[in-house]
């Protein structure tokens, strides 16, 4: 009897959406696709989970603990509700070089090691890291004085408007400094606004920085956005060094207040700037603005 069912279901086209649709459950249940399902580092409907991890973030990145990604923490919430965001965040950090731990590690503490997505196999097909990452920025502001609104591929909605965010928004005061974040060369110094101003009709990002950054043979472009007015330092094709005063912030263009917009690419591709920043990294957070500021320069 089992074999002619098996041979009716495998005969039809009925029979092998369904013997394919029951293999698809337990893989879907695996990505968690009937919740915040986790693809390529990017977490679709993170908006439930946006303010609470906002300010677990804030809390480790003002204090320079390090960063964990949205995606290790509901790695292991999903798994396991009754854990915080706080106890996961720690539990992710090295505390001695301030940086997010390969999975496996995280894996050993008892509380983790119990759970499902700590087996072997699901550790390999997760997706998660489980090596050491290397860190060759400095931070782009004084975190200390900083407040995180916006995190990378956070979706919000700005004006009425829903997005998904490219980028990290640090909120500080006009003309708190901006450093390069990498040894790198000018690429665009691009201040069309004199004026400390919002302007909902800009899409370029207000007053604009960009550096290459090489790194072990790759070329990162890092985007500094919604600049003050006349507060660039440097000129295009200038050499840069990391930790050094390149503008500072303000809110100029699309903005809701002043910030700095910190975006990272590479290959054209937007990518976690936060995840490449050295959290050991000491920048000086006095800096002078007593140099001139710069002849604006056209965009390259």
């Amino acid at each position: 009897m089992k074999k002619k069912i098996i041979s009716i279901l495998l005969g039809s086209t009925g029979g092998l959406f369904l013997i394919g649709f029951i293999i698809l459950i337990p893989v879907l249940m695996i990505l968690d696709f009937f919740g915040a399902n986790i693809t390529d580092g990017y977490i679709e409907n993170n908006s439930g989970y946006a303010e609470e991890y906002k300010k677990v973030l804030n809390e480790n990145i003002k204090s320079k603990n390090g960063y964990v990604s949205l995606e290790r923490i509901l790695y292991f919430y999903l798994a396991d509700n009754s854990l915080t965001f706080s106890e996961i965040y720690t539990d992710n950090l090295d505390s001695e070089l301030k940086r997010q731990l390969p999975i496996s590690q995280v894996c050993e503490i008892q509380k983790y090691k119990v759970l499902e997505v700590c087996k072997e196999d699901n550790i390999v097909d997760s997706g998660q890291i489980d090596e050491e990452q290397a860190k060759p920025f400095a931070p782009p502001i004084d975190f200390a004085s900083s407040t995180i609104t916006s995190f990378f591929k956070e979706e919000r909605i700005v004006y009425g408007e829903s997005d998904v965010h490219s980028a990290w928004d640090l909120a500080n005061s006009a003309r708190t400094p901006v450093y390069s974040v990498c040894d790198g060369t000018v690429e665009t110094v691009d201040f069309p606004y004199s004026t400390n101003t919002i302007d909902t009709s800009d899409t370029q990002g207000g007053n604009i920085i960009k550096i290459n950054c090489e790194v072990n043979e790759l070329t990162y472009t890092v985007l500094y956005g919604h600049l003050y007015p006349n507060s660039s330092q440097v000129a295009v094709g200038d050499t840069v060094t990391k930790g050094q005063v390149i503008a500072s912030v303000g809110t100029t263009g699309y903005s809701t207040g002043d910030h700095l917009h910190y975006q990272v690419s590479l290959n054209n591709e937007v990518v976690d700037g936060m995840s490449l920043i050295d959290f050991t990294y000491e920048i000086d957070s006095t800096p002078s603005f007593d140099q001139p500021d710069l002849p604006l320069r056209p965009t390259y």
